[in-house]
């Protein structure tokens, strides 16, 4: 059992630990060196625009442990938005797994609270079969789609 385990929507006080866990994230699943100046500013404007998405945070007796970051994509298709969480990351604690599927959950409840939001996605390397391992017990199932981008 997780030792007093909360996880919340996350306001912008959180901003400066959420870009910490973004640099740390990137280092650690994609051997990316990120800006924490960049990153930081990036966090900002999630909370300067709705549109942007939000972030979710798990706490252990108030230290962040956990971040997870949701956009919504509208479906045409489908009448409504998908929320896509773009990432989930836990810093290393003995509760992992169940910081992640806590982080998870409360993505997946607060979609089901709203009425035009028709299902949820999580991103995940195409490399990281361990995540896509996890996802599937889970009860996601992978896609028949891969994500194609440019970046600038």
């Amino acid at each position: 059992m997780v030792p007093t385990l909360t996880v919340c929507i996350a306001t912008r006080d959180d901003a400066k630990e959420i870009a910490k866990f973004n640099v740390i994230f990137a280092k650690e699943t994609v051997d990316k060196n990120i800006s924490l100046a960049l990153t930081t500013e990036g966090v900002h404007q999630v909370f300067a625009k709705f549109n942007n998405g939000f972030y979710l945070i798990a706490k252990i007796e108030n230290e962040v442990v956990g971040v997870a970051m949701i956009t919504r994509e509208w479906s045409d298709w489908s009448n409504g938005a998908f929320y896509n969480i773009q990432s989930i990351f836990v810093i290393h604690n003995d509760h992992e797994q169940a910081i992640h599927d806590a982080l998870f959950e409360k993505a997946k409840s607060l979609a089901k609270e709203h009425y035009d939001v028709c299902g949820i996605r999580l991103f995940v390397h195409k490399d990281d079969k361990e995540t896509q391992k996890a996802y599937e017990k889970l009860g996601l199932s992978k896609t028949k789609y891969r994500l194609f981008e440019e970046t600038f």
